[in-house]
């Protein structure tokens, strides 16, 4: 009887402990799964797509790789900074006080990047396609600074 009363009394405690709450994640994957076959990714540089140009989606089974895109809230490489450790050919959108807060950028040598203004990496607006370069101000009159809300990588 003892031991009933014992577990009971453990099990409440247990069940009205409150619980920590783990941090916010940068970044969130979206149920999007797809390889732009036509952007660059040995050629480094920054490419611009009109809406028409986006990407079309589609099944396409490649293996994944892991990088990091390092992102900066001001231009230069300065201000707060994170790295965004994301697998290739899947979309994330921001989080963590990242959306539309990027205004310099970093996309590891071998791949590329999509950035999309909206979460969820819309087809059929707008993109900005960085690929193996970096990118210290977005506020260069390209209309990108503060402006990203998702992004896809591939190699």
């Amino acid at each position: 009887m003892k031991f009933l009363i014992s577990a009971a009394l453990l099990a409440a405690v247990a069940f009205g402990a409150p619980v920590e709450q783990s941090q916010t994640p940068s970044i969130t994957p979206v149920g999007i799964d797809y390889t732009p076959p036509h952007l660059p990714v040995d050629q480094p540089g920054v490419y611009e797509t009109n809406s028409g140009d986006a990407p079309k989606t589609g099944i396409v089974l490649t293996k994944r790789a892991t990088l990091t895109i390092d992102v900066w809230a001001d231009s230069n490489f300065n201000g707060r900074h994170e790295g965004l450790r994301s697998n290739t050919n899947q979309c994330y959108t921001l989080g963590n006080g990242w959306n539309d807060q990027i205004s310099s950028l970093k996309v590891p040598s071998g791949f590329s990047c999509i950035f999309y203004a909206n979460s969820g990496c819309p087809s059929g607006q707008s993109t900005l396609t960085v690929a193996s370069t970096n990118v210290p101000n977005l506020d260069n009159g390209s209309g990108w600074n503060d402006v990203i809300s998702s992004y896809l990588c591939y190699n």
